[in-house]
């Protein structure tokens, strides 16, 4: 074996990399990324009231020692037969050799850092390990290695912060004694300790995930320099990035340092945010409620807001929210306009198929290949210059309900955020909601709620939480749509608007509903687009089909579109009639969003009387009494269309409101649990009992794949696999087991579904299902 400290071996060759040399790399590549960054990293630590120059050695400290537990003889030997397992966990085993003299609330998050920096600190984690009882460390050469501390800091940092401190060598008598695992299980205990005495649970958890995705970031970015090196058999090396980046002239040499982090969104805006009228724009405000009629100006809008709060901010990614579990392919669409496809993510909130061990938190063994943290993962991590993401993301990067989560928000944290729109507020993801933007006010990450019209109540809830309202709707009466309501005869009057030229959207309850008023109205109205889509389409045809339905904004019409299930208010078209059932006031404002003829603003309304289509009609179909709206104001005479105008709006939300005011719910305090250990993801949020109930049992999602799409040869590329999923509730699979079957993939656990698909209808239905 060779004399040097290893860290690094490429499966099946002799081709290793020294300790020292990989953590080189590190350091260069953070070296790298505070000199392009310098003014974004400053404004984030001084949000946490924290010196920069403080943070650096935090993040400087870390990495130099983030792989010291390699160096035990037991590490050093099975590296070179490729034997290593979870027993002889490097970060675990670190431990006793973290110690920095710089002061104890800096040190301790040091220590954490090293620990976590392959796994979030699950409680769980710590007592699911099966360590070696014990190991036997090399103290000469972690002795030499230590030596180099200085050099590093001079030849890579000495011109962005000066180091006031260095590691100690005070290793710990147990670390000779054969119960060096329960020590060092005592260790991470007094960790949990010394998180709890910081007090603000808000600081320490931004300081925390915003290091921590750094520090994964440069180590992955190291580890795929190696892995990608042309480096021959017998070849033991050291750092192969030293001679990219020249900290004399900072040039950079054939070696590309690839990131996620290369290409910031918000720094180069697309578009000219200047043209865009900046009527109360909310200066110096780092939260923004804004109020814009649907359309392509209200997403242009709101991306020119974002883009100045970026600038003010020194933000430089743009993460957009949808109120759902299933992220909005239109918006994704629209937004690639703006900055191209490559530069824009999309991923949709996470199974919640709750078998699989590694929803614990239980790292899987990648010693030997690349760490793909942040190349494989960047849609889910939220690493791309634009990701368009679901609520499960905002609210359970907060609390680990996710795997990545502490990940997630170190993402989120360089980023401004985008809420696009609000849930309903009978559902309990809109408490959840206004706890977790409580929790985003207080990490001051920047952030928009994007709205059409809000409950004056709740429009005054926000405003008094600190938020600058920017409201382009509010105070213009003329009609936007027609409200009428109709019972028992929708096909009738579907095919009546047909024959009068008109542009339909059908909004059905379910995929099922939706699939059948399909089969009814195709052949009676030969000739006619019509257009089916729900959420049970996999993500490949998902994605085909929206590309479509964009374009019937392009057509002149007649055509029918069918929509069951959950809506994307950004997906339907301008049309000339929506027809809907019983539903509350802010699903039905949703459904409305095709109708309004308001894309330059309110003001420019489109009459009948001017050559121009007038305001639309929303059909509010019921087949009985006892299913009619709760709100008086939803029950117009049939005879009589009710002209609709934002003030007819704000005030039915209003009554809605008024019957679910936000009651707090125990968001922050799990959040408080979960800083920085605490509870597994499994706990949080794949329970039977989750302690975040986001989303109700019936309305829970879990990814399968039809099982006549798969492939075996799919397990190689995970991008193919993500494109043949499907969400379907995740109660079909404990009423019909029958129907699923699993297998094991090198990522996750993929479920089989073994109903009938078809492109063009779906996912087909079980019964009772």
């Amino acid at each position: 074996m060779p004399v040097s400290l290893l860290a690094k071996k490429r499966a099946g060759v002799d081709v290793y990399q020294t300790l020292a040399g990989h953590t080189e790399d590190a350091l260069i590549v953070l070296s790298r990324y505070l000199r392009e960054h310098r003014p974004a990293v400053q404004r984030l630590v001084d949000e946490q009231n924290l010196p920069f120059t403080h943070y650096c050695q935090i993040l400087f400290f870390a990495l130099f020692l983030h792989d010291i537990g390699k160096a035990t003889r037991e590490f050093q030997e099975r590296l070179v037969k490729e034997e290593l397992s979870r027993e002889l966990s490097h970060t675990f085993f670190s431990l006793p050799l973290v110690e920095t003299d710089l002061p104890p609330e800096y040190n301790l998050l040091v220590r954490i850092l090293v620990l976590t920096h392959h796994t979030q600190p699950f409680d769980h984690l710590y007592y699911s390990f099966e360590l070696l009882p014990r190991v036997n460390y090399l103290t000469e050469q972690i002795k030499d290695y230590l030596q180099s501390c200085q050099d590093l800091h001079a030849r890579y940092f000495k011109d962005i912060f000066p180091l006031s401190a260095r590691p100690v060598f005070r290793p710990p008598a147990y670390i000779a004694e054969t119960g060096l695992r329960e020590r060092l299980q005592g260790e991470v205990a007094r960790l949990q300790q010394g998180v709890s005495l910081w007090g603000n649970a808000a600081r320490t958890k931004a300081l925390y995930c915003f290091a921590i995705t750094l520090l994964k970031y440069c180590d992955s970015q190291a580890s795929r320099a190696f892995h990608q090196a042309a480096l021959t058999g017998g070849t033991v090396c050291g750092s192969l990035l030293r001679n990219v980046v020249n900290a004399q002239d900072r040039s950079s040499g054939p070696y590309h340092l690839e990131s996620a982090f290369d290409r910031p969104a918000l720094n180069r805006p697309p578009f000219a945010a200047a043209t865009v009228k900046a009527t109360g724009t909310a200066a110096g405000g780092a939260f923004l409620l804004l109020l814009a009629p649907p359309g392509s100006g209200r997403m242009t809008l709101a991306l020119a807001r974002a883009v100045s709060l970026g600038r003010e901010r020194c933000r430089k990614k743009l993460v957009w929210i949808c109120p759902g579990q299933i992220a909005s392919g239109f918006t994704r669409h629209q937004v690639t306009r703006f900055w191209g496809a490559e530069q824009v993510a999309l991923v949709h909130a996470a199974s919640y198929y709750g078998n699989d061990p590694y929803l614990w938190g239980l790292p899987q063994n990648n010693y030997g290949r690349p760490n793909g943290t942040a190349t494989n993962s960047r849609e889910s991590i939220f690493a791309c210059p634009v990701t368009v993401a679901t609520m499960d993301h905002l609210v359970f990067s907060l609390v680990h309900g996710l795997r990545q989560a502490d990940y997630i928000l170190g993402n989120l944290m360089q980023a401004v955020v985008i809420i696009d729109g609000l849930p309903e507020p009978s559902s309990p993801a809109f408490h959840y909601t206004l706890d977790a933007l409580a929790l985003l006010r207080k990490m001051e990450i920047p952030h928009i709620i994007l709205e059409t019209a809000l409950a004056p109540a709740l429009k005054k809830y926000l405003a008094d939480a600190g938020y600058v309202v920017e409201d382009h709707v509010a105070g213009h009466n003329k009609p936007l749509f027609e409200l009428i309501r109709c019972q028992g005869r929708q096909p009738d009057l579907i095919r009546e608007y047909y024959r009068l030229g008109l542009r339909q959207v059908v909004y059905t309850p379910s995929a099922r509903e939706a699939r059948q008023i399909t089969r009814e109205l195709k052949p009676a109205l030969p000739g006619c687009p019509v257009f089916l889509y729900h959420s049970l389409f996999i993500h490949g045809d998902r994605d085909r089909l929206e590309r479509e339905m964009l374009s019937l904004g392009e057509k002149p019409g007649p055509w029918l579109l069918i929509i069951g299930g959950d809506i994307d208010p950004a997906g339907p078209p301008e049309c000339d009639v929506v027809h809907t059932g019983s539903a509350g006031p802010t699903i039905l404002l949703r459904h409305s969003y095709p109708l309004w003829r308001t894309d330059t603003g309110p003001q420019c309304l489109e009459d009948k009387n001017n050559g121009c289509r007038g305001p639309g009609v929303l059909v509010l179909h019921s087949s009985s009494s006892r299913n009619e709206p709760e709100s008086h104001s939803f029950n117009p005479a049939l005879t009589q269309p009710l002209s609709v105008t934002p003030g007819y709006l704000e005030a039915i939300l209003e009554e809605e409101y008024s019957r679910n005011k936000h009651i707090p719910t125990n968001l922050e305090e799990i959040f408080r649990a979960c800083t920085l250990f605490g509870y597994s993801p499994r706990e949080v949020r794949y329970a039977a009992s989750p302690l975040v109930n986001l989303w109700q049992p019936g309305k829970r999602l879990i990814d399968v794949i039809p099982a006549e799409l798969w492939q075996e040869e799919l397990l190689a590329i995970p991008a193919a696999i993500g494109e043949r999923k499907v969400k379907v509730p995740a109660e079909w699979y404990s009423r019909h087991p029958q129907l699923f079957s699993t297998l094991d993939s090198p990522r996750d656990k993929i479920i089989l579904c073994h109903l009938a698909y078809d492109p063009e209808r779906g996912l087909e239905l079980p019964e009772n299902g």
